[in-house]
Formats: structure tokens, C-alpha cells, sequence
């Protein structure tokens, strides 16, 4: 029971440090937009791009697992041979994996079970499934001025990781550990 305890502690420091690096990724999306509209946009928008949880999850994940640090959680539980072709593979080809640009290898397929299992732990603790981002510009580039007010403010434009950083952590540590679900 020591054993277990000391690795969930160590796993719940490792994946906080996750949030940590979640905040640095200005993933930004419009907070106060409707899923209808979201749809609209996707559609019709040049720039805005609709991604799941699941993949930003993934993006974030390979990058520790070729540039390992402090800042990055324990690897997902995936076989010897994934891991070491996740480590090895050219990151973005991987990238074009896992958000569908390119047919997926095998180990981006396992990768993306386990991160979809996060997304789906994350969405029974109010996280969205998926959101749209720009993709070919920053949202609110020009607020920096009034940064602090403007994209934290839960209104317009907001990052992501910033405002759901806390239940990702807990979805990757739930999912990692196989502790008890919030889902149920």
C-alpha cells in the first residue's frame, strides 16, 4: 500500500507538472461561442480548426516523450515498441498522425486509445471533447496590453489549458493510475 501511494503521488506531481506545461501552449478558443455556431465556423472559416482533447493531449504528450523534463507527466502505459517509435519518429509526420492529416502507424493508434480514454475521463469533469483554435494566427494577438483582463475573464477568447489545465491533469492521472472514474 506504501508502494502504490508513494507512485500515485509521484505520478500526481509528474502530471501537475503537466498543467504547468499546458500553460504555456496558448491553445485559445472563444469561451463564450455556441457548439452550433463552433460547427459553423469550422466549416466556413479559413484559419479556425476544430481539435479534440484527445489530440491536444497526444501533441503535448509526444513532445515529452521525444524531449523528456521535468515539466512532463510519467508515458502513457503503451508497449516497449510504441514508445520507442513514438520517441524515434519524425514529430511532425507524428502530428499529421494523430490529428488525421496522414494515416496513423500502429503506435500513434495505441497512443490515441489511451489519449481518447483521457478525453472522455476529462468530459464526465466538464471538459469539451473538442474546441476550435486558429490555426494559422494567435486569437487575441493584440490584447496583450490588457492580456490579464481580457483572455481570463471566461468571455471571449481564452487558452485552453489555462482554463481546463486542473481536470486534464486529474483525467491523466485517473486514466494512468486506473483510479476510481468520475464518470461513474
Amino acid at each position: 500500500m506504501k508502494a502504490f501511494r508513494k507512485t500515485g503521488m509521484t505520478v500526481v506531481g509528474a502530471v501537475a507538472a503537466l498543467a504547468t506545461g499546458l500553460a504555456f501552449g496558448h491553445e485559445c478558443f472563444n469561451a463564450s461561442r455556441s457548439a452550433r455556431a463552433n460547427t459553423v465556423i469550422a466549416q466556413h472559416a479559413h484559419g479556425w480548426f476544430d481539435i479534440h482533447t484527445s489530440q491536444l493531449m497526444a501533441i503535448l504528450i509526444v513532445s515529452c516523450i521525444q524531449q523528456p523534463s521535468t515539466d512532463c507527466p510519467p508515458p502513457p502505459p503503451l508497449s516497449s515498441t510504441d514508445l520507442a517509435a513514438l520517441q524515434a519518429g519524425n514529430f511532425e509526420t507524428l502530428v499529421g498522425e494523430i490529428l488525421g492529416f496522414v494515416p496513423p502507424e500502429i503506435a500513434v493508434t495505441d497512443f490515441l486509445a489511451f489519449t481518447i480514454r483521457v478525453e472522455n475521463e476529462a468530459a464526465c469533469l466538464g471538459v469539451p471533447t473538442h474546441y476550435l483554435t486558429l490555426a494559422n494566427a494567435t486569437a487575441a494577438g493584440g490584447a496583450d496590453k490588457n492580456a490579464s483582463q481580457v483572455v481570463t475573464n471566461g468571455k471571449g477568447i481564452e487558452h485552453f489549458p489555462e482554463v481546463y489545465g486542473q481536470q486534464l491533469v486529474t483525467a491523466y492521472a485517473t486514466v494512468l493510475l486506473g483510479t476510481p472514474s468520475a464518470c461513474r
